[in-house]
């Protein structure tokens, strides 16, 4: 039987429409474990929004609106806008989490993080739950680190978790 979708979910990047992939269980758990990190961890530091519309468009004049599966937003900039600004930010998260699933976009992928890096992200997580390997982007590079390294980043010094964290519900 399979499952029955009201709406899609689609993003834009540059006025074209993408629809987001329908998420399955080792999609699911890895953003569980994200939201879990992100809001135990950033507490008092930002929110953390899963599913949040954001119109990256807003920075850059492009007909751009991403939803990553995981926004970190600091108090600070989420504070700064007003309330009916919060539904969908102008600007991209602080940090974005995308979660890989089969079967989708590459180059789309690559495209979103580049996109997301240049209308204010400073980290984008890109997170492949199948090689169970996360790439760090920052405006620096790249950095692929695996479920038996830590991840720690001196701008978020309360962002410190072990990369077995985001992967241990994968054998459950």
């Amino acid at each position: 039987m399979q499952a029955i979708i009201d709406k899609p979910v689609v993003e834009y990047l540059d006025g074209r429409p993408y629809r987001k992939m329908s998420p399955k269980a080792a999609h699911a758990f890895v953003q569980g474990a994200f939201v879990r990190l992100l809001y135990r961890l950033g507490s008092g530091a930002g929110k953390c929004l899963p599913e949040l519309h954001c119109l990256l468009g807003s920075v850059d004049g492009t007909r751009t609106v991403f939803v990553p599966d995981v926004a970190f937003i600091s108090n600070e900039r989420w504070d700064a806008l007003p309330r009916e600004r919060r539904q969908e930010p102008p600007f991209a998260p602080d940090i974005a989490v995308e979660i890989r699933s089969p079967g989708e976009n590459a180059r789309l992928r690559r495209a979103k993080v580049a996109r997301y890096l240049a209308t204010g992200a400073q980290l984008v997580f890109d997170v492949d739950p199948k090689a169970r390997v996360i790439h760090v982007h920052d405006a620096g590079g790249v950095r692929t680190l695996a479920q038996h390294d830590r991840f720690s980043d001196p701008r978020f010094p309360w962002l410190e978790f072990d990369l077995a964290e985001v992967f241990a519900d994968l054998d459950s």
